[in-house]
């Protein structure tokens, strides 16, 4: 990726937002990178329209951490240890984060399968900008089969989108997909656990009896 950006002097921050018919061959480019390596990527897609998981889960931090555990434990392989690069994301004084992600997961598979979480800006690092480009595009194919946006006409984010999908030989993200490379599921909220029977005083019934 370094000699992509120095071979076009493009140092900007790489974001699906910012895609445009100018930065769409160096972004093409870039993105062929992840294709043409054995990196994999997952991702765990909520329509906030269905589902109200800020209030779900008491904020937006909860609900931002809930999804990051999930993510991260649907993620692991058998035997796998891992360190987790995660966006800089802001939270209140006190949230553990880090600390929360690692030891959900660690009690989950009863092992030490989370090594450490490290937050950091993406401006700064490739990798996630990268993550950032792929998830737009699958956020993107989402959006557009609920009407949001449209996929027809010379759009750089809709041949984008449709080169990702080409490579991997996929002909929609939406409602899921499950492959050696690239893994998305949509959020399904956990049943309603069964509320418990009330307890019939006993007593009552053997002193009529009396």
């Amino acid at each position: 990726m370094q000699r992509i950006r120095d071979k076009q002097h493009f140092y900007d921050e790489i974001k699906w937002s910012k895609v445009s018919n100018k930065k769409l061959p160096l972004l093409t480019d870039l993105l062929d990178v992840f294709l043409s390596s054995d990196a994999t990527f997952s991702a765990l897609v909520c329509d906030k329209q269905e589902h109200d998981i800020i209030t779900r889960f008491g904020g937006q931090f909860d609900a931002y951490e809930f999804l990051a555990r999930q993510l991260v434990w649907g993620s692991l392989h058998r035997g796998e240890v891992m360190w987790i690069v995660a966006d800089e994301y802001s939270t209140p004084p006190g949230h553990s984060f880090e600390e929360n992600v690692r030891d959900y997961v660690n009690r989950k598979v009863r092992r030490q399968a989370v090594a450490g979480v490290c937050r950091m800006r993406s401006s700064g690092v490739d990798l996630l900008q990268l993550i950032d480009l792929i998830l737009g595009a699958v956020a993107y194919d989402y959006k557009a089969d609920r009407g949001v946006v449209g996929l027809g006409g010379y759009k750089p984010k809709v041949r984008l989108l449709e080169h990702l999908k080409n490579v991997l030989g996929i002909d929609t993200f939406v409602g899921g997909h499950s492959g050696t490379r690239v893994n998305i599921r949509d959020y399904c909220p956990p049943e309603t656990p069964p509320q418990p029977k009330p307890v019939r005083n006993s007593r009552r019934k053997h002193a009529k009896k009396a």
